[in-house]
């Protein structure tokens, strides 16, 4: 959970990987960080069979000799439904004294019991004049971070810290030349298999965090319905279109509708507890480049959103790595690199 993306200057580069255990895909991207220079070394992407652990093994492990990963030490991540963030107000304390009290404040969000699951905070700010701390509170639970953990190390990585998925995508935004401007509040949107991650950024800091269950399955599904084709066939035709264009936009509408009107409590829960509004709103995802998505955004909320590249601040000189997978697939890879930077 640091967001402090400033790092000390290293005499040589230190490789770094990110492991991206997703529900339908697995994502690996190691990067060679020297001072504020970061390159490209490999990156892949591969498809599971399933969502359970063997086959997500089998596709890491196979992915990870493809590729040709030099590092083991990877940094993984969790998000979802098992996984609580908030942003908490509280009494300034000494440090012992506020680790037992974020445990009692985090039994006020979680919907679990609190011996189940894992609790982690850090201090955002410290306002003197009130005598307050602005503090991010995580909870997650146990067995499904373990879970994660056992399927990073069944595929022969040993696990180097564990994140959630919207602090990685803010961690690679604030590397980004296209972040937003200082005094600029960027809403990041990363639109995955079964969530959309939404974080909101300002001053180089993640002030909002929230997982909307609403991702490129359910594109798939409305597509497969509508057009009585197979799972595969129509994420084939949502990917690459062609002469369907017109059908495949028809069938996103009413996904995309149903997202835009989170993203907009999402914002506008933002604002009204901040005060300030989203000046800009950046895309990114598998499903980033659904036809008709860019304008729907647009119409909702009277701006065109930008289609965000994870991978824009990495050289890419290096010859191994696939140019073709970078150039077709670049959108997918925001939380892999985000874990790869820590």
């Amino acid at each position: 959970m640091n967001f402090n993306i400033a790092k000390k200057s290293q005499s040589k580069p230190k490789n770094r990987v990110g492991l991206d255990i997703g529900s339908s895909s697995v994502k690996i991207v190691e990067i060679a960080s020297s001072g504020e220079n970061s390159s490209l070394v490999c990156l892949g992407m591969k498809k599971a069979s399933s969502s359970i652990q063997e086959p997500l093994i089998e596709a890491i492990k196979s992915l990870s000799n493809e590729i040709k990963i030099t590092s083991k030490e990877a940094a993984i991540s969790v998000s979802g439904p098992s996984v609580i963030v908030r942003f908490v107000s509280m009494p300034k304390m000494r440090d012992d004294e506020l680790k037992g009290a974020m445990r009692f404040e985090a039994e006020k969000y979680i919907p679990f019991p609190i011996n189940d699951c894992i609790v982690d905070h850090q201090i955002l700010r410290t306002i003197d004049k009130e005598s307050k701390l602005e503090i991010l509170l995580v909870a997650a639970k146990k067995d499904f971070v373990m879970n994660k953990v056992s399927i990073a190390e069944e595929s022969g990585f040993s696990v180097s810290a564990v994140d959630v998925d919207t602090f990685a995508i803010a961690n690679t935004f604030l590397k980004s030349p296209s972040r937003a401007p200082a005094g600029k509040t960027a809403a990041l949107l990363n639109i995955g298999s079964n969530f959309t991650n939404v974080g909101i950024v300002r001053d180089g800091a993640l002030c909002f965090a929230r997982d909307i269950a609403i991702g490129g399955n359910d594109y798939n599904q409305a597509i497969s319905k509508a057009l009585s084709i197979d799972i595969k066939s129509a994420e084939d035709v949502k990917l690459s279109p062609k002469d369907r264009l017109q059908d495949i936009t028809a069938c996103a509408k009413g996904i995309t509708n149903n997202l835009l009107d989170e993203t907009r409590l999402s914002l506008s829960y933002y604002e009204n507890q901040s005060g300030r509004g989203v000046d800009e709103i950046f895309i990114c995802g598998g499903s980033s480049g659904m036809p008709g998505l860019e304008v729907l955004f647009q119409e909702a909320f009277e701006s065109k959103p930008v289609l965000w590249d994870p991978l824009d601040f990495l050289n890419k000189s290096s010859d191994s790595f696939d140019k073709a997978l970078v150039e077709k697939m670049r959108s997918s890879f925001a939380v892999a690199v985000g874990l790869a930077l820590r």
